[in-house]
């Protein structure tokens, strides 16, 4: 009997982040989006992302190693986990790549993010996601940077998208940003995203 299986490519050349304790370890990135309309296609992003790290130092060997190939400390019991604020994060990123400022890698991952919706509702359901002027909806896209290199052979960081979760645990971002479902709700359903803490990227 045949058992269907998902293969995913291994991301072998991640951008890592320097922790003082641990030293270079690999990271991902959530971002909270808001899908507010397929016809018109209106993407919104909550302004505050969340951060994971791995525990030990990255290399390509080892990949029985959970503590250093994954990032997800959060769900194993006993082990640390290791959270910096976006705020803290944004400086200390920047000072360890000067020549790639946070401001255009998140223009690269928002850019992502519209292609990845233009393609979700590029085909009518069930194939993609149909247009229901009542529905509103709420995303997690979690993603990691990766080195790729530019046809002029410049390397250059290019976000990888690893799974997207339709209405999320809001547990994080509710505990230390009070206001956040009052601007999903005031953004989805009341229009009014300028008052938030949001950015529409479609």
């Amino acid at each position: 009997m045949l058992i269907g299986k998902v293969v995913s490519k291994y991301i072998e050349n991640p951008v890592l982040f320097h922790l003082e304790d641990t030293g270079l370890v690999k990271f991902d990135i959530r971002y909270i989006v808001l899908l507010r309309s397929i016809k018109p296609l209106r993407v919104y992003v909550y302004d505050v992302f969340w951060l994971r790290f791995s525990n030990r130092p990255f290399s390509l060997d080892d990949l029985d190693d959970y503590e250093k190939h994954f990032t997800v400390m959060n769900y194993a019991p006993g082990l640390p986990l290791k959270q910096i604020h976006c705020d803290e994060f944004v400086p200390l990123f920047e000072k360890q790549y000067p020549e790639c400022s946070w401001q255009s890698v998140e223009e690269e991952i928002f850019k992502a993010f519209r292609e990845l919706f233009h393609a979700a509702c590029a085909k009518p359901a069930p194939l993609g996601i149909c247009d229901y002027p009542s529905s509103r909806a709420a995303y997690a896209i979690d993603l990691m940077l990766k080195w790729d290199t530019s046809s002029n052979g410049k390397p250059f960081m290019q976000p990888q998208v690893l799974e997207v979760n339709f209405n999320p645990d809001c547990d994080r971002a509710c505990r230390y940003h009070p206001s956040f479902f009052n601007d999903v709700f005031s953004t989805l359903f009341l229009d009014d995203p300028n008052s938030c803490h949001m950015t529409s990227i479609v």
